[in-house]
């Protein structure tokens, strides 16, 4: 999965930034893909300053979007942004950049761009809007068709001036979980069948799926359980192994606890007091959940991992 994050940043004057993208040649929110290894938070300040010349602060996130274009699936991080100085400045990937009213946005713009810019102007706290994006047909003949021309075309202008050539993001693997609370504010962990240890309901994503549909596929898989999103508590990433991971609070809406292949028990635990054979990093993402109040905690997790620490040599979630 290839993933990048936009920056929503409106002026005192209620005006937003905007910038005209130099392949495409339509409007849009400043923003791009993630360096290998970025947190987000880090990624859409880079994105930001670097296409517009405004130094911004991520102030929270308030989208998840995925969309696919063939055997490729694409998922961007949309944040609020707060203004911390520079001055407008054009770049090589943003010719023209200005403040504009929300009320008479230029055109042409994308419709997945301009769907992010409207959910994020009318966001006002509480949890991230997350949901699928479509390709217009336009905009899958420009990605098919003329985008491969555009990038060969500037690829050459790179190497006339001795530049590098342009080197396409790194794709990320994507696992999600979910924090499950009952009525005593206890949360619900999985006991695993291959070894001795206890994690929260979840796992890596199949190809094309958002974190969203992992998060309730692995739960259903684990546990019986059906579940409703009600939060993204944590977003987690691993940067030697360019891996992100999504913790989102949940609530049960059916089924029932049934073990199988991959769970052998289950048990609720209250926070902080979780068994000995518990991995730490699940532990680390229970305490963003419950103590957040509704906010997106984003972390570096980069440490042994549960069964690493128990002398496994195995990776984990």
């Amino acid at each position: 999965m290839f993933i990048g994050a936009n920056g929503i940043v409106v002026d005192n004057k209620g005006r937003v930034l905007l910038i005209l993208r130099d392949d495409t040649r339509t409007w849009a929110i400043p923003g791009g893909a993630l360096e290998a290894g970025e947190l987000p938070t880090d990624g859409v300040a880079r994105e930001v300053e670097e296409e517009t010349g405004i130094s911004v602060v991520p102030a929270r996130l308030v989208g998840l979007y995925h969309w696919n274009d063939r055997a490729e699936d694409f998922l961007v991080l949309a944040f609020r942004c707060l203004i911390e100085g520079g001055t407008i400045t054009r770049s090589e990937e943003s010719p023209s950049v200005a403040f504009t009213q929300t009320d008479s946005l230029p055109r042409p713009m994308i419709g997945l761009h301009k769907e992010r810019l409207e959910r994020g102007l009318v966001h006002v706290g509480g949890a991230p809007y997350w949901g699928e994006q479509s390709l217009s047909r336009t905009m899958i003949v420009w990605r098919r068709l003329v985008g491969p021309l555009v990038y060969r075309s500037k690829d050459f202008r790179r190497r006339m001036r001795g530049e590098t050539p342009f080197q396409p993001p790194l794709p990320w693997s994507v696992g999600a979980f979910v924090v499950i609370q009952n009525e005593m504010g206890d949360i619900l962990w999985v006991k695993r069948t291959d070894y001795d240890l206890w994690n929260l309901p979840g796992g890596g994503n199949e190809p094309g799926e958002a974190p969203w549909a992992t998060a309730i596929r692995e739960t259903r898989e684990e546990s019986g359980l059906d579940v409703d999103l009600t939060g993204c508590s944590g977003i987690y990433v691993k940067p030697k192994r360019n891996q992100m991971v999504f913790t989102f609070t949940a609530r049960i809406v059916g089924g029932k606890l049934t073990t199988g292949d991959e769970a052998a028990a289950f048990a609720y635990f209250s926070p902080g007091n979780e068994p000995d054979n518990t991995l730490p990093k699940h532990i680390d993402r229970v305490t963003d959940a419950v103590s957040l109040q509704g906010a997106t905690q984003f972390r570096i997790q980069d440490g042994p991992s549960g069964l690493e620490v128990l002398g496994i040599n195995h990776a984990a979630g």
